[in-house]
């Protein structure tokens, strides 16, 4: 990002006018000029213009580089995760990289003068030589370190089943019940969500019908008041939920304790992990773990007809052969769309295997979804880190030099 200007003034014969060539790096570009006052002036502003290119040097780069690596980064972490869930679907090994840290190394520095005079003098005229110079020189070196994200205590983290006061408090902070038990909840009693699903795509179709049913309702009263999921106040280390019948939600609350085959004549039921030790009015859940839900969610990827055709992924089908679509249950949490070409108005997309995977921007339910499961994995997977060696990437030497 070097400018360089040398500003050359001769007596061009009896005219007695001054040829100027202003030499940019960019290029030259020639006027001409009447008298030396006007090359004066010409000199500042060639000077002044340079100098308005280093606004993005000093404090004011500090906001703009700020919110640019912020916004390059969190993109990136978005398609990483994008690409895990396709690769999810295809039986690829899921691989994560940590950003650990970000360097940005500036240098600029500023000259102006001249590099020399000549004047000869002449009976009939006076020539004068000006040779003024302005210099800018800057440089830019942005550095980011990644992290491998492996090692025992990061997969004991991500294949661990979610807690459950985690689960809960997604519910209590606003996310959509019918959402979060969509994602992250195998079983409740006797009712499942595709547990077969929380590993590589199973051949044969889920049955869950019931489950989301029973999901959608309880949906409805947490949201208008019917039912509430709060700390147990006997026994604080216990999470309860309490309906509150009335006479316009009372035929929801039966429907929900009828599919889940709890007593009608009680309102509060206790939830429970633990399948053998719980009586029959708990709420006995089982959670799925981020890497669980991540094969779980894949089967929402649009798979090309050429890659189903080849056999390089599962399929599933119903006892009859018939194949099973998927987006009968998750098209209200991810879609996953695919094409030949990069699409133009895309949330986040990948490139693998040939195609663009994709969701639209448009898409507000899938959004929402790839936003829970974002948050979910940041919490989860914490601190652990690889004690592998770090990846350090330099974006490049941006200097004008």
């Amino acid at each position: 990002m070097l400018h360089r200007i040398a500003i050359n003034g001769v007596a061009n014969g009896a005219k007695k006018q001054k040829t100027i060539d202003c030499t940019f790096s960019c290029g030259t570009f020639p006027s001409t000029v009447s008298s030396m006052g006007r090359l004066a002036r010409v000199f500042i502003l060639s000077a002044a213009t340079l100098a308005a290119g280093c606004r993005s040097m000093g404090p004011a780069a500090i906001s703009c580089d700020h919110a640019n690596f912020n916004r390059a980064i969190a993109h990136t972490l978005d398609e990483q995760l994008l690409l895990n869930v396709v690769r999810a679907r295809y039986l690829e090994p899921i691989l994560f990289l940590d950003v650990g840290t970000v360097t940005d190394s500036r240098s600029h520095s500023y000259r102006a003068g001249t590099d020399g005079t000549k004047v000869f003098v002449d009976p009939s005229d006076k020539i004068m030589e000006l040779i003024p110079a302005v210099g800018i020189a800057a440089s830019q070196t942005p550095t980011v370190v990644y992290t491998p994200m492996q090692g025992r205590d990061f997969v004991r983290r991500i294949f661990s089943p979610l807690p459950l006061p985690l689960i809960i408090s997604a519910i209590q902070s606003g996310w959509s019940a019918s959402r979060v038990f969509g994602v992250f909840v195998e079983r409740l009693n006797n009712l499942q969500n595709a547990p077969s699903a929380s590993g590589p795509t199973p051949t044969r179709a889920p049955q869950c019908d019931e489950f989301y049913r029973m999901a959608q309702l309880l949906d409805v009263l947490l949201r208008s008041g019917g039912a509430t999921i709060d700390i147990d106040p006997d026994n604080r280390k216990c999470l309860v939920v309490q309906f509150y019948g009335n006479d316009e939600n009372s035929q929801s609350i039966r429907e929900i304790k009828e599919l889940l085959d709890l007593p009608q004549r009680s309102d509060r039921f206790s939830f429970q992990e633990n399948f053998l030790g719980s009586v029959d009015s708990d709420l006995r859940l089982r959670t799925r773990s981020i890497q669980s839900a991540m094969f779980y969610l894949g089967n929402g990827v649009e798979i090309p007809n050429e890659h189903v055709e080849r056999g390089i992924v599962p399929i599933t089908r119903y006892p009859n052969g018939e194949l099973f679509d998927w987006s009968e249950i998750l098209s209200p949490l991810l879609t996953v769309h695919c094409s030949r070409e990069r699409p133009d108005s895309a949330f986040v997309a990948v490139s693998f295997r040939g195609y663009w995977f994709y969701i639209a921007d448009g898409d507000v339910a899938s959004k929402s979804t790839f936003l829970l499961l974002a948050n979910s994995f940041s919490l989860q997977a914490g601190d652990a880190k690889s004690l592998m060696p770090t990846l350090s990437v330099s974006i490049g030497d941006r200097s004008g030099n």
